[in-house]
């Protein structure tokens, strides 16, 4: 059922339980004007395209004039006893504050097109889309240090043509024994022999080798870090293997002859 409110002309659903909550009284949502909803009942919802224009109040005025005219006397006193019969109704009503307030437009909005909503997350979801693909390529040697992540990252970079370093843990790379003995051909300078293996599960790039020379006091006199390619013995291979040593062979300088220490440091190359 539809009722239309007096005062606005605007068009409500209303149900049952709405009419008998306060003997068919109402409350208007839009202006707040109170009626009688059974009065104005409309079996069928004005079509949504239809518009109804509330009168004016000149209008409302020059049509009272024109009644007062026509009608006389006769017409004023039949006006003023209508006015007696419902203005109690409305007062009396009005005191009430369980009237039900009528807002639902339901039947007479136009509904929402289905193809805004759908272009609109389309559009987000390709956002997203570009948004992860852009971390992917700009942070995929350090999404590829998780291993759960190393394969979707490894896939990417096929088809992106990113580069993917090789995965290093220092701290899985053992120093298993090193030496230092004067260099056999020149003055003034150290060898230093050292053997590297990779503990950990997965083959992992060769790391850099830091050599410090320390005096007696324990000051640093020199310090060079070598690259895999300075210090390896033999060949390398793409990658240090688990548990399989490596050897590396390094030359440094002695600076005045006054070194009598050194230390060997693992580091990013």
């Amino acid at each position: 059922m539809y009722t239309r409110c007096p005062a606005c002309l605007t068009t409500f659903k209303v149900t049952p339980t709405q009419l008998a909550a306060r003997g068919g009284m109402v409350r208007c949502g839009i202006c707040s004007a109170i009626f009688h909803a059974e009065q104005r009942l409309l079996q069928v919802p004005p079509k949504p395209g239809a518009e109804v224009t509330a009168p004016t109040r000149e209008q409302s005025v020059s049509a009272k004039k024109n009644k007062r005219v026509r009608g006389g006397k006769s017409r004023n006193a039949s006006s003023r006893r209508r006015r007696t019969r419902i203005e109690p109704a409305l007062t009396t009503s009005a005191e009430g504050a369980d009237i039900p307030t009528v807002t639902e437009l339901e039947g007479i909005v136009k509904p929402r097109s289905f193809w805004c909503p759908f272009f609109w997350s389309l559009g987000n979801l390709a956002l997203l889309i570009l948004l992860a693909g852009q971390i992917l390529y700009f942070y995929h040697d350090e999404l590829a240090v998780d291993p759960s992540w190393r394969p979707v990252v490894r896939e990417f970079c096929d088809y992106a043509g990113c580069e993917l370093r090789p995965r290093l843990d220092i701290a899985r790379i053992e120093l298993l024994q090193t030496s230092i003995a004067p260099h056999p051909k020149y003055e003034n300078a150290l060898r230093i022999r050292a053997t590297l293996v990779n503990r950990a599960a997965f083959a992992q790039a060769y790391p850099g080798m830091e050599i410090s020379l320390t005096s007696n006091g324990g000051q640093v006199l020199a310090r060079r870090t070598f690259a895999p390619a300075q210090y390896l013995e033999t060949p390398a291979t793409a990658a240090l293997t688990p548990n399989v040593v490596a050897t590396a062979l390094l030359d440094v300088t002695n600076p005045d002859g006054k070194a009598v220490g050194y230390e060997i440091r693992l580091v990013t190359p």
